[in-house]
């Protein structure tokens, strides 16, 4: 993973063994040619507001049209220890 301020630079693999919600609003996550910005608005998971470009269209993509990995990582919960 390279960082860049805001920006991170994820490989295939990485982004498969991470979740959005790891990363803070306003941050953009480069996989592929592809372009996650990751805005949480009032929600507590970024799911929802999480916008996906490519590097040749800036256009949104609507979720039918994101590559099904894409749609993992922003849809896939950090799993965090619950104490009782």
């Amino acid at each position: 993973m390279v960082n860049k301020d805001n920006i991170y630079i994820l490989t295939r693999i990485e982004l498969k063994n991470s979740s959005a919600d790891k990363f803070k609003e306003g941050d953009v996550v480069i996989c592929n040619g592809y372009f996650i910005e990751i805005e949480y608005g009032v929600y507590d998971i970024p799911g929802l507001l999480t916008k996906v470009t490519t590097r040749y269209d800036m256009r949104y993509l609507p979720i039918h049209k994101q590559p099904y990995y894409i749609q993992d990582f922003i849809h896939r919960r950090d799993i965090r220890e619950v104490t009782p």
